[in-house]
């Protein structure tokens, strides 16, 4: 199926990124355009995901150059659902950083940068070949680089450049393993690999020589990007430092950046042959020390920003998980858990970002009574907390139960490490919940505890929590029609004929008619 629409998003946030930085000093302004962009692009993409959702594939070929000569933008359920679910949280956060981001930073490049995050963002769902995806993921970070630094703090700043340095390091890997795969097969696009290891797969001729080595450089590359154990280090320790809604927006949409890049480009084409022996140990020992070792700094933290933020690196364990199975299952079932994870994280920023303003505080020493106080944000702290550990009938539930469904045949040791990451969830949950709600207000400790940010209202901050919370519950409830989507996913990263021959049908019949002529 032919769309030639959908480069508009990309088009429409670089056009607003533009128009943004000439509307500097007029923060309404880019408030309202920014918006606009970001409604306009949700609404495309919950057109377009309705018309595919029994698993069609929409392309679009840049200049009209077919693949795998020309760009190629490809929509289908896996890259609908994230472009959905990522454009929601950009929505929300941006709602809420009207009430709480300092006017002295939204003033300035704020708005462009955000919108030059979601150029990268979109164009990584959307892109069809390996150099694009690099391209995509620069855009992403170069904006993550200046939405990192953009409060000036000492902290923030020592964090940049550790964050900026890993990423350059990445950065370079992946542009000489992309160029390495390009001399090794004569092509970048992902259906033409794919296409190219089904023929060499379903002949019995093997894979070249050094495939499983720049398997595993990928693997490094996108592990480091998202997260992955033992390439986690650089994120307990910069999340906690942005702006609260910055902080919710990296963590519902950056590490997903990384998973998604394994996700698509792995079931297709890089865990085949010889290199699914290597990939596929290597992701499930990386698994089990996410989600354990994770959730285990989670639980041994006081202060929310931090909990939140390892959690981030515990929950992307049970990504990690459903990719390590490689079913057609398992990777729906880490498809849904990534839609809901995004969702109910960035909620849970949003929500931390207000109980500081209540409090003056993020420290669970120095918190309690906000549930009297403040009862609208106690429901929806607790339902968003409940979400992410994954009780019943929440969002969190289903997929947890797809996942360990499928590992018990498989690696019934994950499955168990899942079970024990769960219940650990619940507990650091609760710690968080009871110390700053439930209980009464602690004594004052003397130290001036005042808000940082001064703002007349909380109702944009609230409105940004709704919508995700709302968007949760909406997951957990609508399990099924959602899951029947990731599903038709799993399905085509599973089995590729309908990717390849939707990307690039002359090639795939020129190939059968050359087979059949030999």
């Amino acid at each position: 199926m032919t769309n030639d629409l959908l480069g508009l998003l990309v088009v429409i946030p670089l056009a607003s990124a533009v128009v943004s930085v000439a509307l500097i000093g007029h923060p309404t302004h880019q408030r309202v355009l920014g918006l606009a962009s970001q409604l306009t692009m949700l609404a495309l993409a919950l057109t377009w995901l309705v018309r595919i959702r029994d698993g069609e594939v929409m392309v679009s070929q840049m200049g009209s150059w077919r693949a795998p000569f020309g760009i190629t933008l490809v929509f289908d359920s896996l890259s609908g659902l994230l472009l959905c679910a990522g454009l929601i949280v950009a929505i929300s956060c941006s709602i809420h950083s009207f009430s709480l981001i300092d006017p002295q930073i939204e003033r300035r490049y704020f708005h462009p940068l955000v919108q030059l995050l979601l150029m990268g963002i979109n164009q990584s769902f959307l892109t069809g070949d390996l150099f694009n995806l690099f391209v995509a993921f620069e855009i992403m970070l170069m904006a993550s680089y200046g939405l990192l630094s953009i409060g000036h703090t000492r902290q923030q700043m020592a964090q940049a450049y550790k964050y900026l340095l890993l990423n350059l390091v990445g950065s370079t890997v992946f542009v000489i393993t992309a160029g390495l795969v390009y001399g090794m097969t004569g092509t970048l696009n992902i259906a033409d690999l794919a296409r190219m290891v089904v023929e060499r797969t379903e002949a019995g001729v093997p894979l070249p020589t050094g495939f499983t080595g720049l398997s595993v450089l990928l693997l490094i590359v996108f592990g480091l990007k998202g997260a992955f154990f033992p390439l986690w280090f650089w994120l307990p320790d910069t999340y906690h430092t942005f702006p609260i809604s910055i902080a919710a927006l990296f963590s519902g949409l950056l590490t997903k950046i990384g998973v998604y890049a394994v996700l698509r480009t792995f079931p297709l084409v890089f865990a085949a042959g010889e290199a699914r022996d290597v990939i596929l140990p290597l992701l499930a020992i990386s698994a089990g020390f996410t989600m354990f070792l994770g959730v285990l700094g989670a639980v041994s933290q006081n202060q929310v920003r931090r909990i939140l933020a390892i959690h981030v690196i515990s929950q992307v364990g049970y990504m990690v998980f459903g990719l390590s199975l490689m079913t057609a299952a398992s990777l729906a079932g880490a498809l849904y858990y990534m839609v809901q994870h995004m969702v109910v994280k960035s909620s849970l920023f949003l929500c931390c970002g207000v109980m500081e303003q209540h409090a003056g505080t993020d420290d669970l020493d120095e918190i309690g009574g906000l549930a009297r106080r403040h009862r609208w944000l106690a429901t929806a702290f607790l339902v968003a907390a409940l979400s992410l550990v994954g009780l019943p009938p929440l969002s969190g539930f289903f997929g947890k139960l797809v996942l360990i469904r499928e590992g018990w045949s498989i690696h019934w040791w994950l499955s168990t490490l899942a079970l024990a990451t769960g219940a650990l969830t619940l507990l650091s949950m609760l710690k968080i919940w009871t110390l700053s709600f439930w209980r009464t207000e602690p004594a004052p400790s003397g130290a001036d505890r005042r808000p940082t940010v001064r703002v007349e209202s909380l109702r944009g901050a609230h409105v940004g929590i709704g919508v995700l919370v709302a968007t949760a519950l909406f997951v957990g409830l609508a399990a099924e029609p959602i899951y029947d989507i990731a599903f038709h996913a799993g399905q085509q990263l599973t089995d590729p004929t309908a990717y390849i021959e939707a990307v690039d049908p002359l090639r795939i019949a020129a190939a059968v008619e050359s087979s059949a002529a030999g």
